[in-house]
Protein backbone atom coordinates (compact mmCIF):
# COMPACT_ATOMS: atom_id res chain seq x y z
CA UNK A 1 0.00 0.00 0.00
CA UNK A 2 3.11 2.71 0.78
CA UNK A 3 4.11 1.67 -2.90
CA UNK A 4 0.82 3.15 -4.00
CA UNK A 5 0.59 6.03 -1.93
CA UNK A 6 3.97 6.75 -2.60
CA UNK A 7 3.52 6.67 -6.57
CA UNK A 8 -0.26 8.37 -5.91
CA UNK A 9 0.71 10.88 -9.09
CA UNK A 10 2.01 8.38 -11.67
CA UNK A 11 -0.54 6.01 -10.92
CA UNK A 12 -3.35 8.33 -11.51
CA UNK A 13 -1.48 10.08 -14.51
CA UNK A 14 -1.64 6.29 -15.44
CA UNK A 15 -5.50 5.80 -15.03
CA UNK A 16 -6.37 9.42 -16.79
CA UNK A 17 -3.70 9.25 -19.45
CA UNK A 18 -5.25 6.28 -20.53
CA UNK A 19 -8.48 7.89 -20.31
CA UNK A 20 -6.91 10.88 -22.88
CA UNK A 21 -4.85 7.70 -24.88
CA UNK A 22 -8.19 6.11 -26.10
CA UNK A 23 -10.35 9.41 -26.70
CA UNK A 24 -6.76 10.34 -28.73
CA UNK A 25 -6.80 6.84 -30.74
CA UNK A 26 -10.61 7.17 -31.01
CA UNK A 27 -10.98 10.71 -32.46
CA UNK A 28 -8.23 9.71 -34.62
CA UNK A 29 -9.77 6.53 -35.86
CA UNK A 30 -12.63 8.69 -36.80
CA UNK A 31 -10.80 11.81 -38.43
CA UNK A 32 -8.05 9.58 -40.64
CA UNK A 33 -10.21 6.13 -41.32
CA UNK A 34 -14.15 7.16 -41.79
CA UNK A 35 -13.68 11.02 -42.47
CA UNK A 36 -10.13 10.38 -44.70
CA UNK A 37 -8.60 13.09 -42.88
CA UNK A 38 -4.79 13.36 -44.13
CA UNK A 39 -2.86 11.53 -41.42
CA UNK A 40 -0.80 14.34 -40.27
CA UNK A 41 -3.66 16.50 -39.78
CA UNK A 42 -6.38 13.49 -38.04
CA UNK A 43 -3.67 13.14 -35.27
CA UNK A 44 -3.35 17.31 -35.07
CA UNK A 45 -7.00 17.03 -33.99
CA UNK A 46 -6.72 14.05 -31.61
CA UNK A 47 -3.60 15.63 -30.49
CA UNK A 48 -5.80 19.00 -29.48
CA UNK A 49 -8.99 17.28 -28.45
CA UNK A 50 -7.35 14.65 -26.01
CA UNK A 51 -4.44 17.30 -24.43
CA UNK A 52 -7.64 20.04 -23.78
CA UNK A 53 -8.61 16.88 -22.08
CA UNK A 54 -5.62 15.88 -19.89
CA UNK A 55 -4.56 19.29 -18.84
CA UNK A 56 -7.99 19.84 -16.81
CA UNK A 57 -8.10 16.22 -15.30
CA UNK A 58 -4.05 16.29 -15.07
CA UNK A 59 -4.60 19.51 -12.92
CA UNK A 60 -7.65 18.78 -11.07
CA UNK A 61 -7.12 14.65 -10.48
CA UNK A 62 -3.51 14.17 -10.46
CA UNK A 63 -1.58 16.78 -9.38
CA UNK A 64 -4.43 18.04 -7.28
CA UNK A 65 -3.80 21.94 -7.98
CA UNK A 66 -6.85 24.84 -7.62
CA UNK A 67 -8.66 26.71 -10.98
CA UNK A 68 -9.07 29.69 -8.01
CA UNK A 69 -6.06 31.96 -9.81
CA UNK A 70 -7.60 32.95 -13.35
CA UNK A 71 -4.01 34.01 -14.39
CA UNK A 72 -1.97 31.14 -12.60
CA UNK A 73 -4.47 28.33 -14.87
CA UNK A 74 -3.42 30.31 -17.96
CA UNK A 75 0.58 30.20 -17.06
CA UNK A 76 0.27 26.64 -16.41
CA UNK A 77 -2.34 26.23 -19.93
CA UNK A 78 1.07 27.72 -21.60
CA UNK A 79 3.49 25.91 -20.08
CA UNK A 80 1.13 22.99 -20.61
CA UNK A 81 1.00 23.69 -24.81
CA UNK A 82 4.25 24.60 -25.12
CA UNK A 83 5.33 21.08 -23.69
CA UNK A 84 2.88 19.55 -25.47
CA UNK A 85 3.80 21.21 -28.33
CA UNK A 86 7.11 19.00 -28.08
CA UNK A 87 5.07 15.87 -27.61
CA UNK A 88 3.08 16.76 -30.33
CA UNK A 89 5.72 17.10 -32.55
CA UNK A 90 7.01 13.59 -31.91
CA UNK A 91 3.50 12.16 -32.31
CA UNK A 92 3.50 13.43 -35.58
CA UNK A 93 7.06 12.54 -36.95
CA UNK A 94 6.44 9.13 -35.47
CA UNK A 95 2.54 8.82 -36.55
CA UNK A 96 4.23 9.46 -39.82
CA UNK A 97 7.14 7.47 -40.40
CA UNK A 98 5.68 4.01 -38.54
CA UNK A 99 3.12 4.29 -40.85
CA UNK A 100 4.89 4.64 -44.01
CA UNK A 101 7.80 2.09 -42.90
CA UNK A 102 5.67 -0.55 -40.87
CA UNK A 103 3.08 -2.19 -43.00
CA UNK A 104 1.26 -2.77 -39.52
CA UNK A 105 -2.99 -1.24 -38.62
CA UNK A 106 -2.64 2.76 -38.11
CA UNK A 107 -4.02 2.00 -34.95
CA UNK A 108 -1.63 -0.24 -33.41
CA UNK A 109 0.61 2.48 -33.97
CA UNK A 110 -1.36 5.09 -32.46
CA UNK A 111 -1.59 2.82 -29.94
CA UNK A 112 2.19 2.20 -29.59
CA UNK A 113 2.71 6.38 -30.32
CA UNK A 114 1.07 6.86 -27.03
CA UNK A 115 2.64 5.14 -24.75
CA UNK A 116 5.63 7.00 -26.07
CA UNK A 117 4.55 10.08 -26.19
CA UNK A 118 2.60 9.41 -23.25
CA UNK A 119 5.88 9.13 -21.19
CA UNK A 120 7.24 12.55 -22.45
CA UNK A 121 3.86 14.28 -20.98
CA UNK A 122 4.11 12.45 -17.55
CA UNK A 123 7.36 13.59 -16.75
CA UNK A 124 6.51 17.57 -18.29
CA UNK A 125 3.19 17.37 -16.32
CA UNK A 126 5.27 16.73 -13.19
CA UNK A 127 7.50 19.62 -13.84
CA UNK A 128 4.59 21.53 -14.71
CA UNK A 129 2.32 21.34 -11.85
CA UNK A 130 4.97 20.64 -9.03
CA UNK A 131 5.00 23.18 -7.06
CA UNK A 132 8.77 22.53 -5.52
CA UNK A 133 9.70 23.48 -9.21
CA UNK A 134 8.04 26.67 -9.30
CA UNK A 135 9.59 27.67 -6.44
CA UNK A 136 12.76 26.96 -7.74
CA UNK A 137 11.93 28.85 -11.27
CA UNK A 138 10.63 31.37 -8.87
CA UNK A 139 14.07 31.39 -6.82
CA UNK A 140 15.62 31.87 -10.01
CA UNK A 141 13.64 34.98 -11.57
CA UNK A 142 14.82 36.48 -8.02
CA UNK A 143 18.49 35.94 -8.15
CA UNK A 144 18.31 37.28 -11.94
CA UNK A 145 16.11 39.84 -10.89
CA UNK A 146 18.57 41.31 -8.11
CA UNK A 147 21.97 41.04 -10.67
CA UNK A 148 20.15 43.02 -12.98
CA UNK A 149 19.39 45.62 -10.11
CA UNK A 150 22.65 45.33 -9.57
CA UNK A 151 23.77 46.20 -13.36
CA UNK A 152 25.87 42.51 -13.66
CA UNK A 153 23.30 40.86 -16.22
Amino acid sequence: MDVLKKHRDFWMYCVFGFLASILNIVIFDVAHNNLHMQLWLANTLAWFISNTFSFFVTKLYVFRTEMKDYSKVIHEGAFFLVSRILSLIIDDIFMIVAVWVLPWNNLIIKAIDQVIVGLFNYFSSKWIFDYNNRRLIQRLREIRAKRKEAGKY
